[in-house]
């Protein structure tokens, strides 16, 4: 009996086989078809008992192959027929045998190529089909079949003459019918074999998917210090989970201060539950190789979001911008002012590196935050000191690309730059370059959004300016102050609900091939960890 497969390859490999067999069905019907056309053509020209009795034989097949054939449409498969279907495919030759013997003789029947050739193309059929017992019983019945012709009906009917001749001497009939069985013992094994291997090749290939518990589906983004691949959550439950794995590249792992910055991003983003941030789920390492499971999103990053409507020519309403900001605000709010620690203590998490790419939109119109890598806890502090430049460089706050003390506000002016993006539809800082961008961002104007959009409120100048003001002290004191203050705008008067939101993501992932749904870093948004 052949092996049976694992799960899922067995269900997806079976209901191959059932599809195979609906097509083999169908080749049947259309060759039985041909012969019914034939033996009205052989009836006239060569023989009418051969027509006749080759249209009958064909007719009864081809009703027969054209009832299993629906069958197996409604029911997809049918195991109790197999054996039956095996059987009279089997016969088939030895009916043609049995047609050419009545019609031109022993001699010729026994001489001819045809019937044995079937045979062997329905063994070869069979192991093709992966199903070990069709090529056997094909050989079984071919091997007994054409014996039992030979010594019961067409021995006897054979002139001595031929009878004398070696090719019909009955040992060499026996030798025949042995071959067949050999054959189909053949077939049985190469399918047996054929079987295994793909259930071989499926385990290797899941091993290989396989990190830890998790089976690795596609990558959705690549950078310099690790891999995001969506994947599901295998546990030996056996129920699964589509979650997001971050994993760092194996050089990565061999810095201990990476792993213990990447250690500590999976124990604070475990204390950030909030509807507006990504959900941390698990932290681990698989054979030297360290990870973060976060809840999977689908849908875009905001970088994506506004890639896509620039390149569709949609421009975002003011409304679904203000909603996005409020929901950002809301995560961050939360992230600065509502987070604590194990000891019940606020902790006061600043993101750091709040830009396009870790601000992801979901087809449902949800907005996260994600990637607290380089985050500060400031606890206590009243501002982190720090010695190094850490996040994406045209979205900073001035005292962070200065290596100087910064608090709550540096997050504000990310939402500041990332607001006047999405109103203006252009980058603000970015240069082309980590030079230009700093100069930019420490020193050139700074433009009003309605100065630079066509019909845009100039209320959003005062609230996107003051998030932008290159002193912290002129910002707004807390994400929830420049909430307050979003929600004054006439614009964010009846915010649209997050369908609104769902609408526009789904249309525009629509716009994307699959193959190009990655998201990598993008190479002109330089990320910077340097020390100063």
């Amino acid at each position: 009996m052949a092996e049976k497969p694992r799960e899922p390859l067995g269900g997806a490999l079976d209901a191959e086989i059932a599809q195979l067999d609906r097509r083999i069905g169908q080749m049947w019907q259309l060759v039985m078809l041909l012969c019914v056309v034939l033996s009205l053509v052989a009836g006239l020209t060569v023989s009418r008992t051969f027509g006749l009795t080759m249209g009958i034989a064909s007719a009864v097949l081809l009703i027969f192959y054209s009832v299993y054939g629906e069958i197996l449409r409604r029911e997809h498969d049918r195991p109790l027929l197999r054996v039956p279907v095996i059987c009279i495919e089997s016969a088939i030759p030895w009916l043609l045998l049995l047609l050419l013997y009545l019609t031109q003789g022993a001699a010729y029947a026994l001489g001819s190529w045809v019937p044995p050739l079937l045979v062997a193309g329905l063994i070869l059929m069979g192991a093709v089909r992966l199903r070990p017992l069709t090529p056997l019983l094909s050989g079984l019945v071919g091997g007994i079949g054409f014996p039992v012709i030979y010594f019961t009906l067409l021995r006897d009917d054979l002139s001595p003459t031929d009878a004398a001749r070696p090719l019909y001497q009955p040992s060499m009939q026996l030798s025949r019918g042995f071959s067949l069985i050999v054959a189909g013992v053949v077939g049985m094994v190469i399918a047996r074999a054929l079987r295994r291997a793909i259930v071989r090749a499926e385990g290797v290939a899941r091993q290989r998917e396989l990190f830890g518990k998790y089976r690795l589906l596609r990558v959705i983004a690549a950078g310099g210090m690790g891999t995001v691949y969506e994947a599901l959550y295998c546990p030996e439950g056996g129920f699964e989970r589509r979650v997001a794995v971050k994993r760092i590249h194996p050089h990565m792992a061999l810095h201990e201060d990476f792993v213990d910055a990447f250690r500590n991003e999976a124990e604070l983003c475990a204390r950030l539950i909030h509807p507006n941030i990504v959900q941390v789920l698990d932290f681990g390492s698989v054979d030297g190789s360290y990870f973060l499971a976060m809840e999977q999103i689908d849908g875009l990053t905001l970088q994506q979001f506004m890639k896509q409507a620039q390149e569709a020519q949609i421009t975002v309403p003011p409304k679904l911008i203000a909603h996005i900001a409020r929901e950002m605000l809301s995560g961050l709010a939360y992230s600065h002012r509502g987070a604590r620690g194990g000891d019940g203590a606020l902790l006061r998490v600043i993101h750091r590196d709040l830009s396009p790419v870790n601000i992801l939109l979901s087809l449902h119109g949800e907005v996260k935050i994600t990637d607290f890598g380089v985050a500060k806890v400031l606890r206590e502090a009243a501002v982190s000191e720090t010695t190094t430049v850490a996040g994406h460089l045209g979205y900073m706050a001035p005292e962070q690309a200065e290596a100087k003390a910064f608090d709550e506000r540096a997050d504000l002016f990310a939402v500041g730059v990332v607001l006047w993006e999405l109103l203006c539809g252009r980058r603000l800082f970015h240069r082309g370059g980590p030079a230009p961008t700093l100069v930019a961002l420490m020193g050139d104007k700074i433009e009003a959004p309605s100065t630079q959009r066509q019909g845009l409120d100039p209320a959003w100048d005062a609230l996107v300016m003051r998030a932008l003001a290159r002193q912290a002290a002129d910002r707004f004191e807390s994400a929830a102050a420049m909430a307050a203050a979003l929600t004054d705008l006439p614009d964010a008067q009846g915010l649209p609900c997050p369908e609104a939101l769902a609408e526009v993501v789904s249309e525009l992932v629509a716009r994307i091939p699959p193959s190009a749904r990655t998201a990598p870093l993008p190479e002109d948004v330089p990320t910077m960890t340097t020390p100063l």
